[in-house]
């Protein structure tokens, strides 16, 4: 069981090798005191001692432990009794346990709901500021309509985040869980189909999580990374993959932060050696 963790690769091997490693050097050492050190001492300390030199610590632990194995003989004799609702039960808890394992959220980090939303905006890149702007205002305006949510922020132009001027940013704050009857998951779901009216503009909504692996801040909630030292390679590939990941029915809201056609570049100006070069 331990053995797979210890050449796992990526996020899940980088995080449970430790664990992995304690474990099993803990058992390693463990079988050599069990088969060595154990009955070693065992021939040593453990000796027999007639009943009238048994202390009053042994009496008592003794019958613990004969009360415990009469306990268990008692209820085997039961189980053995009915051994046709036994087996009913046992095949009740399997059922049970294929039935937890659907309903249960899967995956590295289920799915939270803490209340906020992340949204990215995309619209064409041959938008302006002031175009970007008004559609973002028409986003806002639609997200504040809903009943789950209770305030939202938006920003849009270039900065840190947003390398482009035709992508923004939204933060979604939800009603109390007690105050709204959806989850964030469906509260996106709701949305989705809401803003799909809005023209040349998408958004890109996922829950905010507590627990992530990721340093950016991402339209979706998977990502996969293409690396290319050809640009125009990489920007054919590029279109063809996401061609191809929107054909599947089985994904929505498929995106990309490749910019097609160029490059996006950011520069930070040292304003005292610039003073200095003058």
């Amino acid at each position: 069981m331990l053995i797979p963790l210890l050449f796992m690769g990526d996020v899940v091997g980088r995080l449970f090798r430790e664990f992995a490693v304690t474990l099993a050097v803990t058992i390693i050492v463990s079988a050599v005191v069990s088969l060595t050190l154990t009955p070693m001492m065992a021939s040593r300390i453990l000796k027999h001692d007639p009943k009238q030199q048994e202390g009053r610590f042994y009496k008592a632990s003794e019958r613990v432990f004969e009360s415990m194995i009469a306990f268990y003989g008692r209820t085997l004799k039961v189980v053995l009794e009915f051994q046709g609702v036994t087996l009913l039960i046992a095949l009740a808890t399997l059922l049970l346990t294929i039935y937890l394992y659907i309903i249960i959220p899967k995956g590295f980090f289920p799915v939270q709901d803490t209340g906020v939303i992340q949204g990215i905006s995309q619209a064409p890149q041959t938008i302006g500021a002031k175009g970007m702007a008004v559609k973002q205002q028409e986003l806002a305006k639609i997200i504040l309509q809903d009943p789950a949510v209770e305030s939202l922020s938006s920003f849009i132009g270039a900065d840190g985040t947003n390398t482009t001027i035709n992508s923004g940013r939204f933060s979604i704050n939800l009603k109390p869980l007690d105050q709204r009857d959806l989850s964030a998951s469906d509260v996106i779901r709701r949305l989705q189909n809401k803003l799909a009216n809005v023209q040349d503009i998408q958004l890109f909504m996922q829950p905010v999580q507590n627990i992530t692996i990721d340093d950016r801040v991402s339209r979706t909630q998977y990502q996969y990374t293409l690396e290319d030292p050809d640009q125009n390679e990489l920007n054919d590939w590029t279109a063809r993959f996401v061609t191809r990941l929107k054909q599947l029915p089985e994904l929505e809201d498929v995106a990309t932060d490749q910019q097609l056609g160029g490059l996006a570049v950011s520069l930070v100006i040292d304003r005292t050696r610039r003073r200095g070069l003058a």
